[in-house]
């Protein structure tokens, strides 16, 4: 079996939605992929969220040494594997700099997955979300089974965390594995990645 967790602490729908303002545009969808990884002497850090055009709106990709030395990483292109008829992956591969011009690459691989949208409030589910009363005291345990294709027909279009392992290659041919949480999201179209509306799914 696999858990996860909600690790954010950005802001979130809390409780019964205000009175309405000015509309917001139509969601047109979006990309995603987090990869905190931890190696024997850094951590690398790589966040990036694209709009259906693959215009990013979200970019950051850091190396913390363990001597303290942050380094920045540039030139970011990122290519997701996924599993055929499906948007779930099964690994990417990165390619990078640093700042000396130095090409890096990575590849995570997925070991062991779990659709968070089920049970964790981040949509998907219409009986959970976040801060929603319940009323009080209130718990829940919820197991869904991911063998049921009723259950992953909605895994595909929503986040999923993955349990990756890492390879990080140097400029120089040298390697170093590591491992941490491999998180992504297709929703919606993304046309770098060949998504051209809602529902496609990967060749």
């Amino acid at each position: 079996s696999v858990a996860s967790r909600d690790r954010s602490w950005g802001i979130r729908p809390i409780g019964e939605p205000e009175p309405a303002g000015r509309p917001d545009s139509a969601f047109q969808g979006m990309w995603w992929l987090y990869l905190p990884l931890a190696f024997d002497d850094y951590q690398l850090f790589l966040i990036l969220q694209e709009d259906p055009d693959g215009h990013r709106s979200l970019y950051d990709c850091t190396r913390r040494w363990r001597d303290g030395r942050v380094e920045q990483l540039d030139g970011v292109r990122a290519t997701v594997h996924y599993n055929p008829g499906t948007r779930i992956p099964h690994g990417v591969h990165v390619d990078f700099m640093n700042r000396a011009g130095d090409r890096i690459q990575l590849d995570v691989d997925s070991k062991l997955f779990a659709p968070i949208a089920f049970g964790s409030g981040y949509g998907g589910d219409s009986t959970w979300a976040h801060g929603t009363w319940k009323g009080g005291p209130f718990a829940e345990r919820v197991s869904f089974d991911l063998t049921d294709p009723a259950v992953m027909a909605g895994a595909a279009f929503s986040l999923i965390d993955h349990v990756g392992t890492a390879v990080c290659t140097e400029a120089d041919g040298s390697t170093r594995e590591g491992a941490g949480l491999f998180e992504h999201a297709v929703i919606g179209p993304h046309h770098p990645s060949g998504f051209s509306d809602w529902t496609d799914v990967a060749d």
